[in-house]
């Protein structure tokens, strides 16, 4: 009998050898089988104990990262070592500090990466304290805050540091609207009318005192991220819709009753109507990149940090950056920026719950939005606002910030090794016994008051059955009437074996195993046995 092509194939690819003589094996389908093999194997590979699922993106980001404040600091010293050789006589002197504001900000990387850090604290109401500080240093800030050229953002700190409570603002803001989320829509712990009342609450009375810094670029910000946070949640059109009719009327009307906004506005279509005034440093940023070409001047050869570009080191870095780097360099450093942003992304993907994934996303998010707009402003495609460029420019708020919610999504990674997705539900469920519970649940069985359950045909042989505690053996019946396990009645907690609850049927293992089905011919007129009993012949 010869076998067809297509059973000779099967046989092959199954390992059984082929007939001399058969036609040819489709070698391309065992190879999309090894291949397939191959990428499963991949996918359960382990990367020092972690799955590499978790770990690939986490050790993407953690190398973007790295690169990125490393790239930073060298760019803040290329930018400001002029600036700082006239005003304090150091090159340098922008460089340490911001060193030592890198070394605070990873400080607080390591502490939430760390396993002591009180990660679900976090999810509980005191969020809501944190979220309490920031609006007092906010109200403080409108009170007796500090600034220049008519904005009031800072807190000066002596003579050594200003703090700029609306940074800080970012990362408290994404948790606090991340666990709102959580207990609206995965846990269902409140209703619509509280989740929309704290959502009120925790995100517009914030952003009503940073619009009145004024800060109009910051709020924008902040407010897109709990925006796209919703929009990922799964909130329905209409709302969707809704807010963002709104916040077009919002920005619309802030712009309007601001000429300075309406003046940025129109400079931002064409800054070079005023290059002497208010397109001064537009003007400016285009031609450090235009300068630059495709391989720019090399590290430090910058002419516009020649106090020709104000804030060079700070809001207008990316300008030195694309004059020193050039037009490669410039994707270059674009492509590893959008390689953090993606795997972050990644890891919030393979979070076990949609709080650390609502958490991840909002830090992603909150990133890639002031990255977006401080290069889209030097770039003049849209107003420049004065947002820094995350982990690049000069400030101390700036950079800690940032790297609190980096610090934010490597915990999300880390907490995606820790529990299956159904571990935390699973948590939550309980056996109890009759008398006893014998789980270390508090309070009643999750699965409601013990019953039980009678009638039946079987119900002269088993009178129901009940949970009891450790290993197979019948419950004993107490006074009143009710079953009661024999181990519970010598005061025992678990079985013999170290087994939780069992199920008692309350009959014989071979009683309830034997057939009682129709009996059946045995060949014989006359002579009949059970089907059990003819087989074991």
């Amino acid at each position: 009998m010869t076998r067809s092509p297509r059973a000779t194939r099967t046989a092959r690819l199954a390992g059984a050898p082929a007939r001399v003589g058969a036609p040819a094996v489709d070698e391309s389908a065992a190879r999309r089988a090894r291949s397939a093999s191959q990428r499963s194997d991949l996918a359960e590979q382990l990367i020092r104990g972690v799955p590499a699922r978790i770990m690939r993106p986490r050790l993407v980001f953690l190398a973007c990262l790295v690169t990125v404040v490393a790239f930073g600091l060298l760019m803040v010293y290329s930018a400001s070592s002029v600036t700082a050789m006239k005003e304090s006589g150091d090159p340098t002197y922008f460089l340490v500090r911001q060193a030592v504001f890198a070394v605070l900000g990873a400080g607080f990387v390591a502490a939430l990466a760390s396993r002591r850090f009180p990660w679900d604290l976090l999810r509980t109401d005191a969020i809501w304290w944190l979220w309490g500080v920031c609006l007092v240093l906010l109200i403080v800030v409108a009170l007796m805050g500090a600034g220049s050229r008519g904005a009031v953002r800072w807190i000066n700190i002596g003579n050594v540091f200003t703090l700029q409570p609306s940074e800080f603002l970012k990362p408290v803001m994404i948790l606090l609207v991340s666990k709102l989320l959580s207990d609206y829509y995965e846990t269902e712990s409140i209703d619509t009318q509280t989740f929309l009342a704290k959502m009120a609450i925790g995100v517009v009375v914030p952003l009503i005192f940073i619009f009145f810094q004024p800060d109009l670029g910051t709020t924008i910000i902040i407010g897109f991220t709990v925006f796209v946070l919703m929009v990922l949640a799964g909130i329905s059109k209409r709302v969707v819709v809704g807010v963002f009719a709104l916040a077009a009327i919002a920005i619309a009307i802030a712009i309007a009753i601001a000429p300075y906004r309406m003046e940025r506005l129109l400079m931002a279509g064409d800054p070079w109507s005023d290059p002497y005034g208010d397109g001064y440093q537009a003007t400016l940023a285009i031609m450090a990149f235009a300068s630059g070409g495709l391989f720019g001047r090399g590290i430090g050869g910058s002419t516009m940090k020649y106090f020709y570009l104000p804030e060079a080191h700070n809001d207008y870095i990316l300008a030195i950056i694309g004059e020193e780097l050039g037009f490669f360099g410039t994707l270059a450093f674009f492509a590893v920026f959008a390689a953090m942003v993606y795997a972050a992304f990644a890891i919030a993907k393979h979070s076990p719950s949609r709080y650390g994934a609502f958490v991840a996303e909002g830090c992603a998010t909150i990133i890639m939005a002031q990255f977006l707009v401080n290069a889209l402003g030097i770039l003049g495609l849209i107003p420049m606002t004065g947002k820094t460029m995350p982990f690049i420019s000069y400030g101390g708020s700036s950079l800690i910030a940032s790297l609190i919610l980096a610090g934010l999504i490597l915990r999300v990674s880390i907490e995606s090794n820790t529990s299956a997705p159904y571990e935390a539900r699973r948590a939550r469920f309980a056996v109890m016994s009759e008398e006893d519970a014998v789980s270390d649940h508090v309070g009643r069985s999750t699965a409601g008051e013990p019953r039980v359950r009678r009638g039946g045909r079987s119900s002269a042989r088993t009178d129901g059955f009940s949970v009891y505690d450790g290993a197979a053996g019948r419950s004993a019946p107490t006074s009143d009437g009710a079953r009661r396990s024999p181990f519970a009645a010598r005061g025992e907690r678990r079985g013999a074996d170290g087994g939780y609850g069992r199920i008692d049927l309350h009959g014989d293992p071979a009683d309830r195993l034997r057939d009682r089905g129709p009996r059946v011919r045995d060949g014989r007129r006359g002579s009949s046995t059970s089907r059990r009993d003819r087989y074991d012949r």
